[in-house]
């Protein structure tokens, strides 16, 4: 991935959608690629932000894709996305749910099984942080 130095419009409101989203906006990375089939987006949050930029069975993943799409007919490129999985990340199909556990080879994603990681903290805890009491 190389990180682009100019700022396209493109490569913006993908990075400020990530920050709203994130916990460590700091951390957020795009890459910005030119191939034979468009423009490819490849981008790296904080690991613990990982599930949030993913969302639940990928529809977090799915709807900024979505958005990115449609700013990509608006410049007249075709936009792709590609979500890289940093190290130590936690996907929540991997967890522990009522006793049960998940196999992990049926979690669909966009990223390698390989490169995953349990935790034993749940949803409800992990999104504590957000709640306004």
């Amino acid at each position: 991935m190389t990180d682009s130095l100019e700022n396209t419009v493109d490569t913006q409101i993908l990075h400020d959608i990530l920050a709203n989203l994130v916990t460590e906006p700091d951390n957020i990375k795009v890459g910005r690629e030119l191939d034979e089939q468009g423009v490819l987006l490849t981008v790296i949050v904080d690991a613990k932000d990982m599930g949030i930029v993913i969302g639940r069975n990928g529809s977090m993943a799915t709807a900024i894709r979505t958005v990115m799409r449609a700013v990509g007919k608006a410049n007249k490129m075709n936009l792709r996305l590609h979500f890289l999985e940093p190290d130590g990340s936690v996907r929540y199909g991997d967890k522990e749910v009522h006793g049960n556990t998940t196999n992990s080879a049926s979690v669909k994603s966009d990223y390698p099984q390989s490169a995953t990681a349990t935790s034993s903290q749940t949803i409800e805890e992990d999104l504590s942080d957000f709640v306004i009491n």
